[in-house]
């Protein structure tokens, strides 16, 4: 059994990355896994001052903010999936910030061993996800996680217009075979 965090980094709570993490999640439930999602847009996440205090206080981030309590997370689960939608070819602030702050588990050790990468974009163009997902594959290679699947939406731009797309039940099986 896996212990999965989905970190939902749509400012929608309920737009199409949300539909894509909760398919995900219904399939990983349905096999026997623990999930636990943390939706980002209650979220007060700073992005990393570059002041090295985490690696000189064994991880100790000196910021205050929601990244306390998703460290705690973090050290708790050994999957995380990356629930974003597409911003300018890319992720949005919110989940690049926690990319950044992770910075200070390089110091206490990763728990997080394997990643899943849902997006959603508004336009159909594959080159549109290309290079998040390019990036995302990169950052696994680096921070030394296993990638277990990539979901990218296309061509969904209204709120929960994904459900109607293969896409649902493509996160939806990557959910139950991991």
């Amino acid at each position: 059994m896996r212990k999965i965090l989905i970190l939902l980094g749509s400012p929608r709570k309920n737009g199409n990355t949300a539909a894509l993490a909760e398919a995900f999640s219904n399939g990983a439930k349905e096999s026997g896994h623990e999930v636990t999602t943390y939706w980002l847009g209650d979220a007060t996440i700073n992005p990393c001052k570059a002041c090295d205090y985490c690696q000189r206080n064994n991880g100790k981030c000196i910021q205050k903010d929601s990244m306390t309590e998703l460290y705690k997370l973090l050290q708790n689960h050994d999957t995380i999936v990356i629930a974003s939608p597409v911003y300018y070819l890319g992720f949005p602030g919110s989940i690049k910030n926690v990319i950044d702050r992770t910075y200070a588990e390089s110091v206490r050790g990763r728990k997080i061993k394997y990643s899943i990468l849902l997006t959603a974009a508004c336009k159909e163009d594959s080159w549109v996800t290309n290079i998040l997902t390019d990036y995302y594959k990169e950052l696994t290679k680096y921070i030394g996680v296993e990638n277990l699947g990539i979901v990218s939406g296309r061509g969904v731009e209204k709120p929960a217009e994904v459900k109607d797309t293969k896409w649902i039940e493509e996160a939806f099986q990557l959910g139950k075979r991991i």
